[in-house]
């Protein structure tokens, strides 16, 4: 039956003067468009089809199998588009894909930033409108290339896709919140994290979905060039790597010595934390559930309190004193205590400065901090203070704090403590300097009731698990509200707590001191990707001015 090119939306998209160019006839160009299962839908469509895939297979719903088939409806678009439909298409599914997955920023700018419902929305349309333009220039750049006779177009979309995300990550102070590669924090795959960290397993997701639309555009399982059976030795090889590398962890951590560490979830409520007449109620629960686990038959030797957990400035506070006097300096104490407190530094002739701190308390009175290096903007400082419409900091209200300068290693008497407080557990780069500095044990110390009750504390929980895969070392995780864990170094979640609960967590935390290969190279992997992609977008963009 021969169908009219007026009733199937988008095939001017694909029937445009760069098709002679590449030799294809428009009767080629429908036949290709009316191949698919596709045809019978709007083109249009599809990147959004893709979007809810990607959606439903992150954390929250959970369904990840769907990751590995979630772009075929996206590769389908790109392939019959033009670059510039391609680009307002896949970056209007980016914008509904990041307001579905960052709906929660709203909870934190209405309830904590007091902002009006109207600016805290805008706030989220600004933040999603900026992170889909990763997936236009995605889809911009996909649909470019192929249209052009290059010889791995799957490994071009994998490479470009995996740069985009390295570059989400570090401009503008860098937001990778969920990448796709997170969404297999508890997939036996995730062992690969260690050669190349989250973004290999992006890069796996991409390569698996482009096999597969190979498979079902030939409508066979017989691959038709030398790129794909590449692409399939690889995923089989990554396949088998990860079984054989979590047998090999799981013998050094049979090896390994135990750190019986506890966490403590107080639940404090976020409306009253700094008030100063709950000061002494907010420590006392804390004080409370650190007795009850250590009431336990194994005790916890260190023990981790969340973000804040201190009220008050430490170094100015007598009720710090208190603290310790029924802590760390009771009778028989035998344990460490790591808790976090707002902490003042005195500049001589330069004011103060103030800084978000890891406080670790010890039993012979010495303590050292580790002060936040990656601030949250709108969060914990204001950037354009005096320009744009805050009237405070979202996270807490006691001012402006200003960035730690360097990753200082927390020595208990039992391991080398690499602290990383709250969001700074969505960095790769944070924790695997302070391994490669010589952490043995990971502490992520949070408060998360800024999030309210919605999908952001698992997906935070989901990110910073895979900190303790790509370094191998142990993760305790203490959040005010939840999610708190204790988790392995192959990720696995040895104890977990629930949302807005009181809860104290204990269990024995291997100590390895091994180096990955992600921890000895850190980003190479994405920015190898990054470099043959913007390669070769350059010659063919070169090459397309040479034909015009």
């Amino acid at each position: 039956m021969q169908i009219e090119k007026k009733n199937i939306p988008g095939l001017n998209n694909i029937l445009r003067p760069e098709t002679a160019r590449r030799g294809i006839t428009q009767a080629q160009a429908k036949t290709t468009f009316t191949s698919s299962p596709f045809s019978l839908m709007p083109l249009l469509i599809l990147p959004f089809i893709s979007a809810l895939l990607l959606f439903l297979a992150s954390p929250v719903p959970g369904f990840v199998p769907l990751a590995w088939i979630s772009l075929i409806p996206l590769f389908f678009f790109v392939q019959n588009s033009s670059p510039r439909a391609a680009f307002f298409s896949g970056w209007l599914a980016g914008v509904a894909y990041y307001l579905a997955m960052l709906y929660w920023v709203t909870i934190s700018m209405e309830t904590y930033g007091g902002l009006a419902p109207w600016l805290s929305t805008s706030g989220l349309v600004l933040l999603s409108a900026y992170m889909g333009i990763y997936h236009g220039f995605f889809c911009f750049s996909a649909a470019f290339v192929l249209r052009k006779k290059v010889i791995f177009p799957i490994w071009f979309m994998a490479c470009i896709w995996v740069g985009l995300d390295y570059l989400r990550g570090v401009l503008f102070t860098g937001l990778p919140w969920m990448d796709v590669g997170y969404f297999h924090y508890q997939s036996p795959v995730s062992q690969l994290a260690d050669l190349g960290g989250h973004h290999l397993l992006t890069f796996l997701t991409l390569l698996v979905n482009g096999v597969l639309y190979q498979f079902w555009q030939n409508k066979s399982l017989k691959p038709v060039d030398k790129p794909v059976w590449l692409a399939i030795i690889c995923i089989i090889l990554a396949m088998t790597y990860s079984p054989l590398r979590l047998a090999q962890i799981n013998t050094a951590i049979k090896q390994a010595p135990l750190l019986q560490t506890g966490v403590i979830q107080a639940n404090i409520d976020q409306a009253v934390k700094w008030q100063k007449d709950n000061k002494l109620a907010s420590v006392n629960r804390h004080i409370a559930l650190t007795n009850a686990a250590l009431s336990s038959e194994t005790p916890p030797k260190l023990i981790l309190w969340p973000e804040t957990s201190l009220p008050f400035y430490p170094t100015f506070d007598p009720a710090f004193y208190n603290v310790q006097a029924e802590t760390v300096l009771r009778d028989g104490a035998d344990f460490e205590l790591l808790c976090g407190a707002p902490h003042i530094i005195r500049r001589p002739g330069k004011g103060y400065d103030l800084y978000n701190a890891a406080l670790l308390m010890r039993p012979d009175k010495t303590t050292d901090f580790y002060h936040k290096q990656h601030l949250v903007p709108f969060g914990e400082y204001i950037p354009l203070r005096g320009i744009l419409p805050f009237p405070k900091a979202i996270v807490e209200s006691i001012g402006d704090f200003s960035p730690g300068k360097d990753s200082a290693i927390l020595q208990s008497a039992r391991a080398k403590i690499g602290v990383l407080i709250c969001i700074e557990a969505i960095y790769p780069d944070l924790a695997r300097k302070e391994v490669a500095q010589g952490a043995e044990l990971l502490a992520n110390i949070t408060n998360d009731a800024w999030f309210g009750r919605s999908s952001a504390p698992l997906q935070h929980l989901a990110m910073s698990i895979m900190r303790a895969i790509e370094n191998r070392r142990s993760l305790a995780r203490s959040a005010n509200t939840g999610i708190s864990a204790l988790v392995s170094p192959t990720g696995e979640i040895l104890a977990a707590s629930e949302l807005f609960t009181e809860e104290h967590l204990s269990a024995p935390l291997p100590i390895l001191n091994q180096r990955t290969i992600f921890n000895r190279f850190g980003f190479l992997f994405p920015l190898l990707c990054l470099g043959y992609a913007i390669i070769l977008l350059f010659r063919l963009g070169r090459a397309k001015a040479i034909d015009d």
